[in-house]
């Protein structure tokens, strides 16, 4: 029945045969494009929520839903970034799985800080968005610079409503952290709040003009949360200049370099991790690793994507194969996403 009702309820795809293609294994819902979104169809639906998250799910399905789709938008990115490396992210997007309850999101590696990262700005990114189109009982617009004039123009319009999503995705994620003495839940905590400050740190001001003509008499700006390619970009960066903390269960619920230079702690925008991360060569349940046996590789590439490292030494076949992959892929409110279908008839490398 559990099943049922998640399959009914949290994403649909629009499967049209010429542009549209059926590519999210986690939600996938055959629903109106308005749907009914109470407790009965999210929070009971949705695998994996903690007391905490049930409860605010309860007091707030609507941006619980929205909630979900910043993570779903999130994994999308992760793969994006992570295409290339041998952890590929493939493992977060399974049918029936909240990303969560991955066993990779228990570890202290660095694909677990990045997991947690881009996760907490999904799901700040994608309510406060949600805000913005009228669509949330709870939360509207942000209008705390209405009506305030700069040089050449003044706020107006519709802002996105970060502080709202920030503090819901504060809630909603960082409820999952049961003690602040323990090193997963410090750096779990910390790494979402690394998420939430990049979304800050790339909201965008968006203006337009008003007059006769198209002349530009008047113009009103306001924020917008940014395209999220630029976060995952960033967050990226991180990741290969992530901080490596020492593993203790400090008092004070501090976290501290295990290799201290001129700084004693991590820096807010630092993402952090424990524990070196196992080379993800094999199948490996444990650390949710799919293996790379079966990948695309590059023979031709000098990077990580090359058949001698990503192929861990096994070596690779070449084959003509023609490919279907999801593709453009753009998520709308609430609760779908539309992808174009790409063909590929071509020669590849396959890992052995």
């Amino acid at each position: 029945m559990k099943t049922l009702l998640w399959i009914k309820v949290m994403l649909v795809y629009f499967v049209n045969s010429a542009t549209c293609y059926r590519g999210n294994a986690i939600i996938g819902l055959n629903i109106p494009t308005e749907p009914t979104l109470d407790p009965n169809t999210v929070c009971k639906t949705y695998p994996d929520l903690n007391p905490m998250q049930y409860a605010l799910c309860s007091r707030y399905p609507d941006v619980t839903a929205s909630a979900i789709q910043g993570i779903q938008i999130a994994i999308h990115e992760c793969q994006y970034q992570f295409k290339r490396h041998r952890w590929n992210c493939s493992t977060l997007e399974t049918k029936n799985k909240n990303p969560h309850s991955s066993p990779l999101l228990s570890k202290g590696f660095r694909e677990t800080a990045f997991a947690y990262a881009v996760s907490s700005a999904g799901v700040t990114s994608q309510v406060a968005r949600a805000c913005s189109l009228g669509k949330l009982k709870s939360c509207g617009c942000d209008l705390s610079n209405d009506g305030r004039r700069a040089k050449q123009w003044e706020w107006g319009g519709c802002s996105h409503n970060i502080h709202w999503g920030d503090k819901f995705a504060q809630k909603f994620l960082d409820s999952k952290e049961t003690s602040a003495k323990d090193i997963h839940s410090r750096i779990n905590l910390h790494n979402n709040k690394v998420g939430r400050i990049m979304v800050h740190k790339h909201v965008q001001t968006k203006c337009k003009c008003h007059g006769m003509s198209g002349s530009c008499e008047l113009k009103t700006c306001w924020k917008a949360a940014p395209e999220f390619r630029g976060i995952g970009e960033s967050l990226k960066e991180k990741y290969n200049a992530a901080t490596q903390v020492a593993n203790s269960n400090s008092v004070e619920g501090k976290l501290s370099l295990l290799y201290p230079s001129f700084k004693k702690e991590p820096y807010d925008t630092d993402l952090v991790y424990f524990e070196k991360s196992p080379n993800f060569c094999d199948k490996n349940h444990k650390v949710d690793s799919p293996g790379t046996s079966g990948r695309l590789c590059n023979k031709s590439s000098n990077g990580i994507d090359n058949c001698e490292t990503l192929c861990c030494g096994r070596g690779y076949n070449t084959l003509r194969v023609v490919r279907n992959e999801r593709c453009h892929c753009k998520f709308h409110w609430c609760c779908y996403v539309i992808c174009q279908k790409c063909v590929y008839n071509e020669w590849v490398t396959v890992c052995k």
